[in-house]
This record gives structure tokens, sequence and C-alpha cells, in this order.
């Protein structure tokens, strides 16, 4: 008999609830810090504006890394155990390339 085994990998609701929070948190902060720049409001732009959009554009690269892996489906695939032939077989999928099946 075939038993396998479905692995979701990053295709989990975690990791959408953080994509999206990450993006929406990011978003956020980079409209302060352009809006400090654009006006006079309680955040000087240098250097709190300055700092506040930096991590708006850091955080809006780890949400699009994080959505990245959601829709390629990294880390999902299927642990297949052959009792008959005493075989184990261990397919996942990776990053976009060359080697994006890795079939053990």
């Amino acid at each position: 008999t075939i038993r396998r085994e479905t692995i979701i990998g990053s295709r989990r609701l975690s990791n959408y609830w953080w994509a999206s929070v990450v993006g929406a948190a990011s978003i956020g902060f980079l409209f302060v810090g352009i809006q400090s720049y654009i006006t006079t409001i309680e955040i000087r732009f240098f250097p709190q504006g300055l700092v506040m959009s930096l991590y708006g554009f850091v955080g809006i690269g780890l949400s699009l890394y994080l959505w990245c892996t959601i829709i390629w489906s990294i880390g999902s695939g299927f642990n297949e155990f052959n009792k008959e032939n005493g075989f184990v077989r261990i397919f996942r999928w990776g990053f976009p390339g060359k080697y994006r099946k890795i079939d053990l």
C-alpha cells in the first residue's frame, strides 16, 4: 500500500495574516514618514520621519517576500510511503529557478 501525506507549506492562515498585517503597517509607516516631509506635523522629518520611511520600505519588502512565498507555495508538497517496496519519497516546491522541484 502507498500512503501519501500532503504538506501545505507556506499557505497557512498565519502567513496570510502576517503578510497582510506587515503590509498594512508598513504602508502606514511610509505614509507618516512622507507626510512628515511634506507638511509640518508633530513628527519632524529628520530623524523620526526618515526612520519611519525606512521602516515602511523595509516592511513593504518583507510583505512582498511573504506574499511571493504564499503565491509560489514554498514548502508545500507530499511525503509518500510505499510499504510494498520499502520506498520513501519526499517532494517539496522551492523557490523559482533551476531547482524549484525538490524530490528526494
